[in-house]
C-alpha cells in the first residue's frame, strides 16, 4: 500500500513538473523518488509546527471561518515543496511563484490519482 502511494506521489511530481513552468527534473527515475520521499517526510514533520500554529492563531481561524487554517496548511506546504524544489534531489524550481503553483497543482492531481487508483478506493 505504501510503495502503491509512492508511485502515485510520484506520477503526480512528473505530472506537475511537465504541467507547471519554472520546474525541471534534474536527475533520472531514481531521483523523482528520492524527490517524492523528501517531500513526504518534511510534511511529516512540519505537521506538529502546522498543529501548534492553527492553536496559537485559533481567534483568527474562527474570525475568518476556517479560511486562515487552510491558508497555512498551503503555505507550509508551498514552503516545504520549495525547499525540497531548491536541493535538487529529483526536481528543480526556479521561484517561489513556480513552487506555489506546483504544490497547488501536485496537490490536486494527488487528490485525483488517490481517488481513482489510490488504495481503499471503493470498487
Amino acid at each position: 500500500m505504501i510503495l502503491l502511494r509512492w508511485g502515485l506521489a510520484s506520477l503526480a511530481l512528473l505530472l506537475t513538473v511537465y504541467l507547471v513552468p519554472g520546474m525541471s527534473l534534474s536527475g533520472g527515475p531514481l531521483w523523482v523518488l528520492v524527490a517524492v520521499l523528501a517531500l513526504g517526510l518534511l510534511n511529516l514533520l512540519a505537521r506538529p509546527v502546522v498543529w501548534l500554529m492553527k492553536v496559537l492563531t485559533l481567534p483568527l481561524s474562527c474570525l475568518t471561518f476556517g479560511l486562515w487554517t487552510l491558508l497555512l496548511g498551503f503555505f507550509v506546504n508551498v514552503l516545504v515543496f520549495y525547499f525540497v524544489g531548491t536541493l535538487g534531489w529529483g526536481f528543480r524550481v526556479q521561484s517561489f511563484g513556480a513552487a506555489a503553483l506546483g504544490a497547488l497543482v501536485m496537490t490536486v492531481i494527488s487528490v485525483i490519482l488517490n481517488a481513482l487508483l489510490g488504495p481503499g478506493r471503493q470498487e
